[in-house]
């Protein structure tokens, strides 16, 4: 099975000015991710999907050199991770003659990852011969505990949560968030839902680690370096 690993990494954002090359303990945030991507192997091959000339000229002295450069009506606030996606798979067929059986999406603003980790996720969905596998950890929240408020009503996010039940003894830790660690699909998946994910197909891999994060501002950043630097 040939597996496309995408990366997108558009060089405009809101939270961060140019957040795929801000520095994360003196290395560009993109960085964990392109070195975690030429590490897989397991038949995937890397590929950075940008409309930046700084982010592709960083990626080819990482190691990852290619000459595509995202379009920009596909690289807005608004653009979709999948219709960019899609794009590089039609370009890589016709300018590199390259087809893929599936995609995996790693997303550089999650620069915590296992190797392992991901190595066994690839294996299980080659294994299982999944359409779709996505990476979940769990709520460290407690799940009857949250709530939705808007300006004046409150709701439980879980109907009906069961009275006297709050505390962690009563918690099954059944509750996990997909935590943008990675998204695998097929390509026949992609085309034909429009997503990495659809809840009817896609599986779960939960990852058995203590932390998580999306870098989003400066706060995640700074939370990102702590548990760096401690690894």
């Amino acid at each position: 099975m040939k597996i496309l690993g995408f990366i997108p990494a558009r060089k405009g954002s809101k939270g961060i000015k140019n957040k795929n090359m801000v520095l994360l303990n003196n290395k560009p945030l993109i960085y964990y991710t392109l070195s975690i991507a030429k590490r897989i192997k397991s038949n995937v091959f890397p590929f950075v999907s940008t409309d930046s000339k700084k982010i592709k000229i960083y990626s080819e002295k990482i190691g990852l050199k290619n000459d595509y450069l995202r379009p920009r009506k596909l690289s807005g606030d608004s653009s979709s991770i999948v219709s960019a996606a899609k794009h590089a798979l039609i370009w890589l067929q016709k300018y590199k003659k390259m087809d893929f059986d599936a995609i995996l999406l790693l997303q550089p603003t999650t620069p915590i990852r296992n190797i392992k980790m991901l190595k066994k996720a690839i294996a299980k969905f080659k294994k299982e011969n999944l359409q779709s596998l996505i990476s979940v950890s769990q709520i460290k929240e407690h799940p009857y505990e949250c709530v939705k408020y808007n300006n004046k009503n409150w709701n439980y996010l879980i109907k009906n949560p069961e009275k006297n039940k709050y505390g962690r003894q009563f918690y099954n830790k059944k509750y996990y968030f997909i935590d943008g660690s990675f998204y695998i699909a097929k390509i026949s998946f992609l085309k034909k839902y429009n997503s990495f994910v659809n809840s009817k197909y896609t599986k779960l891999f939960i990852q058995r680690k203590n932390f998580s994060i999306d870098i989003d501002n400066k706060e995640d950043l700074l939370t990102a370096s702590s548990f760096i630097r401690k690894n």
